[in-house]
């Protein structure tokens, strides 16, 4: 999600995956002598993870398509407002998202982590201009909770973010609904008129 505090806003809130794999071992004791061919197949031993969402979709009513799941490995997913001007807020405003994740793999249960941050850090960098920061990463405040589940993030500045696993195990074929606020605290002065933001909503996947 690309974020500004004031004047125009680009915005994309994108949601990354990652897929990994797996591989079955065996092991047979013989009391007779013989040729013996195992033939292991692990093509279904891996992690598949899909999401779909949007921003300003109702966490209530909305659930994904059959067809609106999207692979997010190697590329994100942008959820945003679908248009180059993105998503505008200001200080004391949020920004409301619904991201869906599931585990589409076609044999493993997974535990599924989730990773929040900026993939295009500019730290204090400044308008050479107008001496404003550039970046607003740091000064965003997130809260991510599952629809009618548990908190998962509660009120966290962006430089406090650290994975967090879901709770739950996720079965072959199940998913579940995250509903994301990014709050800008009111604090934000104008130092960051202007600033802007990529949010990566990355999801992994390992074996439960």
């Amino acid at each position: 999600m690309r974020v500004m505090n004031s004047g125009r806003a680009r915005a994309v809130l994108a949601v990354g995956m990652l897929a990994a794999g797996g591989a079955l071992a065996t092991a047979a004791a013989f009391t007779d002598h013989a040729d013996v061919r195992i033939d292991l197949d692990g093509s279904l031993n891996r992690f598949d993870i899909v999401t779909a969402g949007g921003v300003g979709l109702d966490p209530q009513t909305w659930s994904p398509e059959t067809a609106g799941w999207q692979q997010g490995n190697p590329d994100a997913v942008p959820l945003g407002a679908g248009d180059d001007e993105g998503i505008l807020i200001s200080p004391g405003g949020s920004v409301r998202a619904v991201i869906a994740v599931k585990n589409d793999s076609p044999r493993l249960n997974a535990a599924i982590s989730l990773t929040v941050q900026d993939p295009t850090p500019r730290g204090s960098a400044t308008d050479p201009a107008t001496g404003r920061y550039l970046e607003l990463f740091d000064q965003l405040v997130f809260t991510v909770r599952e629809v009618d589940g548990p908190v998962l993030l509660d009120h966290v500045a962006a430089p406090e973010l650290t994975p967090h696993v879901l709770p739950q195990v996720f079965a072959t074929g199940e998913w579940k609904k995250l509903e994301v606020t990014i709050d800008l605290p009111d604090s934000v002065d104008n130092r960051w008129q202007g600033a802007t933001t990529d949010v990566l909503f990355s999801f992994h996947a390992v074996q439960s």
